[in-house]
């Protein structure tokens, strides 16, 4: 069967998440999704606070028609290197990224570098890092928008496959707003309908990413997008949303704030 979900996702279990767990797995029952992996900061967690989480994703995935997959995304060293956790259903606290690859992995986890070009945080991993993880992030709804992948993301991923490495092309949306949700979907081939099933399939690469403007399967070969009207229109839109972002940020430092009918309106208009 093919299971259509969403990747990357927070909730108010995290530090920045603005929905509860229930709002989530609401909001994909309307979009007609299965399931999302969870993706919850691991800062503020602690053993109690982890554990009530994966208490409430199984509850949600008995009550709704969402399987709701719990996980984490863990800081390393810089702070900006993330690695997300899928599946993981017990806390990892380890700092260094083959550490924290390794505590994923006893867990039951699939571990994944978040938003690799952000800050270049793929320039603080060594390539044995590297080889402890699974997946690459080359398109992060958040930093890269619904229409298409990050070029350099893609570029990276294409070396290291070039030098050896076997990690698999992954995108998530980075979701902490509902209604920033850049579009991004999952479709994986599994046999069951069930956390376990789903993240076994992103390990055989039996899955498809759809966004916006854009397909690959992670069996395809890494390739950029052409640079077509639509993707510099696409682009160009995106630089927008940037920039307004960056104005917001900078209004919010000086205790300023557009009312919130005008900031609702302008987070649809430039998600």
């Amino acid at each position: 069967m093919i299971l259509r979900g969403i990747a990357h996702a927070h909730s108010r279990w995290s530090y920045d998440g603005c929905h509860h767990l229930a709002e989530i797995a609401a909001f994909a029952e309307a979009q007609g999704l299965d399931f999302v992996l969870m993706s919850e900061h691991n800062r503020t967690l602690d053993d109690d606070a982890m554990a009530a989480f994966v208490g409430a994703c199984d509850a949600l995935t008995r009550t709704t028609s969402v399987v709701m997959v719990p996980g984490i995304e863990c800081e390393a060293t810089p702070d900006y290197v993330h690695v997300l956790g899928y599946g993981v259903r017990t806390l990892v606290r380890d700092r260094t990224v083959g550490t924290i690859a390794a505590g994923i992995h006893r867990a039951c986890g699939v571990a994944v570098l978040a938003h690799p070009v952000y800050k270049d945080a793929l320039g603080h991993l060594s390539r044995a890092a590297l080889d402890g993880l699974d997946g690459f992030e080359i398109w992060n709804g958040k930093a890269d928008g619904g229409a298409y992948p990050s070029d350099a993301a893609i570029r990276h991923l294409a070396e290291l496959r070039r030098t050896g490495s076997t990690l698999f092309p992954m995108a998530g949306a980075d979701l902490h707003r509902l209604e920033a949700y850049p579009g991004i979907t999952l479709e994986v081939s599994c046999g069951a309908r069930e956390g376990a099933a789903i993240l076994a399939a992103l390990g055989r690469r039996a899955y498809r990413v759809r966004g916006r403007a854009w397909v690959f399967a992670a069996t395809d070969p890494l390739r950029e997008p052409p640079r077509t009207p639509r993707r510099l229109v696409a682009a160009a839109a995106l630089h927008m949303r940037r920039r307004a972002q960056r104005l917001h940020a900078w209004l919010v430092r000086r205790g300023m704030q557009a009312p919130a009918p005008i900031a609702h309106a302008a987070r649809r208009i430039m998600k």
